[in-house]
């Protein structure tokens, strides 16, 4: 029997699935919730030490962040950096501008930028945005746009989740969360052959019953140095946890730091 077919006597009723959106569609709503905890003061205090690391100077003038979303992390950054964020969520970006959060925000996919009519000092990308995309090809457009963008000797800063994160903290989990009015139940099953990591979302509440599904891959680490190598980024250093700039065996993040050569 077709699971969203149940019998009623001699008839059969139609059971409609949970209507499928694209991923920050329904989860832009309640992200900040959700993520009230992020530790964005320690991911920008990093991001600015690889800055220093990379240029030996203390704040970029300008700066691009890689799917920006709600934009939180650019209150922790010095007001003096001018701030342009990326993203392909209208949502998300909505969410910012109605919070007033200062920059420039352009909406559009990461494997192929849109217009910005500038170079930065620094691009960076945090909470594993780069774990979305689930080929090398992929990666390797996306860098190629990273160093077109980059000022020579500009610095790209990024973090990614290790399958250790995956398997560790998310494999077949199911949590569940309330948010005002919206109750969020995330169920996870991660695919050690693929190291490919799948997240229903599913939301629901007054006026709303829809899922969104989520794919991360993660990478060894010897796959992202050498896309980076062959995009023309130099690694400076390789962290972990946003805690210290080496590989822990059992890192949930791996932090790079890389130059424009």
């Amino acid at each position: 029997m077709d699971r969203n077919t149940r019998k009623q006597g001699n008839k059969s009723r139609i059971i409609s699935p949970i209507p499928k959106k694209r991923p920050y569609t329904a989860f832009a709503s309640i992200y900040d919730g959700v993520m009230k905890r992020a530790p964005y003061r320690d991911w920008a205090k990093m991001i600015l030490e690889s800055y220093q690391i990379g240029t030996q100077k203390i704040h970029p003038k300008i700066a691009l962040d890689l799917g920006c979303g709600t934009c939180k992390i650019w209150k922790f950054l010095p007001s003096s950096t001018e701030l342009w964020g990326i993203d392909n969520s209208p949502e998300m970006l909505q969410i910012a501008d109605s919070q007033q959060i200062r920059g420039v925000r352009k909406l559009g996919d990461l494997l192929s930028f849109p217009k910005l009519n500038q170079s930065f000092d620094l691009i960076f990308s945090v909470h594993d945005t780069l774990n979305y995309f689930q080929k090398e090809e992929e990666l390797s457009r996306v860098f190629a746009q990273v160093s077109a963008a980059l000022e020579k000797n500009g610095v790209f800063f990024f973090d990614v989740s290790t399958s250790e994160n995956f398997r560790k903290n998310f494999q077949d989990k199911v949590l569940k969360e309330t948010h005002g009015k919206t109750k969020l139940v995330w169920k996870n099953e991660f695919d050690p052959e693929t190291s490919v990591l799948k997240t229903s979302l599913e939301f629901s509440g007054p006026g709303i019953s829809e899922l969104e599904e989520h794919y991360h891959r993660a990478y060894p680490l010897e796959t992202w140095s050498k896309i980076l190598q062959n995009s023309g980024l130099e690694i400076l250093g390789i962290g972990s946890d946003y805690e210290a700039w080496e590989i822990f065996p059992k890192a949930n993040y791996w932090n790079f730091v890389c130059r424009k050569i």
